[in-house]
């Protein structure tokens, strides 16, 4: 690197690292909800001290914490020990030294005085559900016989020196003999309660997930999916801490507030009791740091269900998430009028239920492979207009009580047709998760020229009265072709 270069990368890198102090110092005010004097006194005294411009502290707003703890690690450490002093009395301005204020501080502390990547610090955006509870988890992508021997020797006690602080110690396999322990039928009303429209096949489903969830699939399958960082998909054994959210501004005028989860992981080692180790250095050093102490009697008792915070998250993944679409599946119930998606009803007039029907079977049981569109840049042929017609005809028959005769044609139709699509994308959005959309969204083609559907055709199914029928074999098509 030449000498120019040099020096426009150090100033390129003292502009980040300041961005990035005024991101830490803005966490650790906000960390309480209350703004006092005390910590604005103590913010313009960091800000002068680093010679932080107003154009820097207004960068910081859109920088993760993730980021600004990268930018730091570069510093010379004399300076590293003075910024930490100075937030470390930022922090105990005012009200003291309080939870949150307490967790970045450790996490900065680790970080910076880490050379072996023991700790990692992850930001990831939550879609605007924040959550400031505080919980230790333990986390591993391939099952580890030691470390889970380890912990469930010792769980109690390890659960009982994070309660003593206030932190709840999440082991998975404790959370899912839990369930197998609740009475089923309990565990059941419980689930009906929280979806009256689970369909029994999905509660049953879900029963099973819930009591045979393991470390590794809410590692890889919820934390991977969720966080979208790849950390998770292949992590050594480690204990993962929440630190508390950040909210960062839109940074234009059509954008929302983001809101972001900040989770530090320590990697533990193949030493005898690691897991208690890490659990007791990490309960010494948050007692030094806390001024306010939070001391709670540990939770004894028979297990509940939790539905709150992370429990809340976790268990609305595994209500509605499935990886990769493998239980993806629709099932049509004519003579109620009633569809099922991923087990969950999906509340359509009949109208909607006839209008998605037909897209379905212009997508899988046509040459077509969806819904030719009728207007002014697809002109449709006489005898297309009439095949379409046909069809929807056809099709709107199923959920009527009594067969109605064809009054209208196709193109009369369309301008009701469109509204009817764009209703029944509302309705899906707002009862699948983003992730899964495509499975069962009515989507434009890369021409514009057709609606379609990409669902496996052999994953949706016609029930009637007596018998079930796999989609594209329904009897129907055939007279419509």
């Amino acid at each position: 690197m030449s000498p120019t270069n040099k020096q426009d990368y150090h100033f390129s890198m003292r502009h980040k690292q300041r961005i990035a102090i005024s991101r830490l110092i803005s966490d650790i005010i906000k960390a309480d909800e209350v703004i006092c004097r005390e910590e604005i006194a103590a913010y313009n005294k960091i800000i002068r001290t680093f010679d932080i411009s107003s154009e820097e502290l207004y960068e910081a707003q859109q920088l993760t914490l993730e980021e600004a703890i990268k930018y730091l690690k570069h510093m010379p450490s004399d300076e590293q020990q003075r910024l930490y002093k100075n937030l470390a009395m930022a922090a105990s301005a005012g009200y003291g030294c309080v939870a949150q204020e307490a967790l970045l501080l450790f996490t900065l502390s680790a970080c910076l005085n880490d050379t072996t990547d023991k700790y990692m610090l992850l930001t990831a955006e939550t879609k605007g559900y924040r959550t400031d509870d505080k919980y230790v988890i333990y986390l591993e992508s391939d099952y580890m016989p030691l470390i889970n021997e380890e912990i469930q020797e010792h769980y109690d006690t390890i659960a009982n020196l994070l309660q003593l602080w206030n932190f709840d110690f999440i082991y998975i396999p404790k959370l899912s003999q839990t369930f197998r322990e609740m009475d089923k039928s309990y565990l059941f009303d419980i689930l009906r309660y929280m979806n009256p429209r689970l369909s029994e096949d999905m509660l049953n489903s879900l029963y099973e997930r819930l009591t045979h969830f393991t470390t590794e699939i809410y590692t890889r399958d919820y934390l991977a999916t969720t966080s979208q960082k790849e950390h998770f998909y292949n992590i050594e054994p480690s204990l993962l801490i929440n630190i508390g959210t950040s909210l960062l501004p839109p940074s234009t005028p059509t954008q929302r507030e983001r809101c972001c989860v900040n989770m530090l992981t320590i990697r533990l080692n193949n030493e005898p009791n690691s897991v208690l180790h890490e659990v007791r250095h990490l309960v010494d050093c948050y007692e030094n740091l806390i001024t306010e102490p939070e001391f709670h009697r540990p939770k004894r008792g028979k297990g509940l269900f939790r539905y709150h915070g992370l429990y809340k998250q976790w268990f609305d993944f595994l209500a509605r998430h499935h990886t990769k679409g493998e239980d993806n599946q629709i099932l049509i119930d004519i003579p109620t009028r009633r569809i099922w998606m991923r087990g969950i009803e999906i509340q359509m007039t009949a109208t909607h239920l006839a209008t998605y029907v037909f897209i379905l079977h212009q997508t899988f049981c046509t040459h077509h492979c969806g819904l030719l569109k009728a207007g002014q840049h697809h002109p449709l042929l006489e005898k297309e207009v009439q095949r379409l017609g046909k069809a929807y005809h056809a099709v709107c028959n199923l959920f009527r009580d009594a067969h109605a005769p064809c009054e209208r044609s196709y193109l009369e139709n369309v301008p009701n047709i469109r509204g009817y699509i764009a209703r029944i994308r509302t309705i899906i959005e707002n009862q699948i998760d983003t992730e899964d959309l495509n499975y069962y969204y009515p989507k434009d083609s890369a021409d514009k020229s057709m609606y379609h559907i990409t669902l496996d055709p052999t994953k949706i199914i016609l029930q009637e009265a007596d018998k079930q029928y796999l989609f594209v074999d329904y009897p129907l098509w055939k007279t419509i072709q």
